[in-house]
């Protein structure tokens, strides 16, 4: 189904199916496997990264560095642009447009509760665009979960929006 869809073949889907299950497999062992030369291997990997069927992501993994999760779900009038407001956060992990009551979906990241409940509670609450909106606590995640967190300052992460010592921006 996804292999139709997005216009690949038996030898690409192999290819994408190893280095998601290790990334450093070498494109000699691929070509060995898929009996085809270093270079014919190369170019399938850089057609698929062309189209952006794969993608290198270096982060760390949720799963396991055991640090509190949110998935926040917000009815917003404006779901593009409250993303926007949120993009510079270094709580911020991702966020998605879906359907139904809640129109936005996002998840944050803290060291703490206290911090992701002042994210809820002194930023995106008081967001003017944010009708209603619902926190969850993630558990446990059932698959590993990637994603790039800055850990390039020492020093304690500041928050441009201030939500995490209990100051307002929207009035």
């Amino acid at each position: 189904m996804f292999r139709e869809k997005l216009s690949l073949d038996k030898r690409d889907s192999i290819i994408i199916e190893k280095l998601q299950k290790n990334p450093f497999t070498s494109q000699q062992e691929l070509g060995k496997e898929l009996k085809l030369s270093q270079p014919s291997v190369s170019a399938r990997i850089n057609k698929l990264r062309q189209k952006g069927i794969i993608h290198q992501l270096v982060g760390m993994n949720l799963k396991k560095i055991g640090l509190p999760m949110a998935k926040i779900d917000i009815s917003t009038i404006e779901p593009n642009s409250v993303l926007k407001d949120f993009k510079p956060c270094p709580f911020f992990l991702n966020g998605f447009i879906t359907s139904g009551k809640y129109n936005l979906c996002m998840l944050f990241i803290a060291r703490d509760l206290k911090t992701l409940d002042g994210i809820v509670n002194y930023h995106l609450g008081c967001h003017p665009k944010v009708r209603e909106l619902e926190m969850n606590i993630i558990i446990t995640l059932a698959k590993d979960f990637v994603m790039p967190l800055d850990l390039s300052e020492e020093k304690e992460i500041q928050c441009e929006q201030n939500c995490i010592k209990g100051i307002r921006k929207y009035y």
